[in-house]
């Protein structure tokens, strides 16, 4: 089974969901993309192949320009400001979140869909996995629809240090501090300062300890 067919397939069974919302297929990304005022909003797919088994991983994004270039500028290289793959939010939308369970997908190959050779079968139990990811997708972009929504999602109290809706804790703590500077935040200084005190702890990279002190440099001229 072909990656370009596997690709071509997925487009052409997205395609109704595509015009209808609003997303332009973004066959090089492997994605469906939209802007929307300040932010792009994206259902997209990452894939590994073995042989003649393909494994492909649907996600859900959202990128607040803002957020990015802010993270950009000071050297930490930011992608989405959240997003999260479609079958673990489908999974915690059924029983909660638990932080192994990100971890326990990924061992047990839940958190995708798995091709092999007998491609209409295949084809057939992907298009109806990908029925139910839709509306799922759907939901998550009209809920973080601002850049106070990505405020709330990463610094409601109690804080989930490992979000599953970010790249991991060094993500969580650029953004987490970013977007609730640009929200206005009335609890942003305790916010910076619990930040700052898990930057300090966490056994991060030099390169993010520097970004992160220039994060913060480069928010208090805000």
């Amino acid at each position: 089974m072909k990656i370009q067919d596997i690709k071509k397939h997925i487009f052409s069974t997205l395609e109704p969901f595509a015009a209808a919302n609003g997303f332009k297929i973004l066959k090089g990304r492997f994605a469906l993309s939209r802007k929307a005022g300040n932010r792009t909003e994206e259902i997209f797919f990452t894939y590994c192949s073995w042989g003649f088994e393909v494994n492909i991983f649907p996600y859900v994004s959202v990128d607040y320009r803002e957020i990015t270039t802010i993270c950009n500028d000071c050297g930490f290289h930011l992608n989405h400001s959240a997003f999260i793959n479609l079958l673990l939010l489908q999974r915690i939308k059924i029983q909660g979140f638990n932080p192994d369970l990100r971890w326990k997908m990924q061992v047990a190959t839940t958190d995708r869909f798995i091709l092999s050779d007998d491609e209409t079968d295949e084809y057939n139990q992907l298009d109806m996995g990908l029925s139910t990811l839709l509306p799922i997708a759907s939901d998550f972009l009209s809920q973080y629809d601002s850049i106070n929504s990505i405020d709330q999602l990463f610094n409601t109290i109690p804080i989930e240090q490992y979000s599953p809706y970010c790249s991991g804790l060094d993500t969580h703590c650029m953004v987490g501090l970013i977007s609730a500077k640009l929200s206005n935040n009335a609890d942003y200084e305790n916010i910076k300062r619990m930040y700052q005190r898990i930057v300090k702890k966490e056994d991060f990279t030099n390169e993010m300890k520097s970004s992160f002190s220039r994060v913060v440099a480069y928010l208090e001229q805000i």
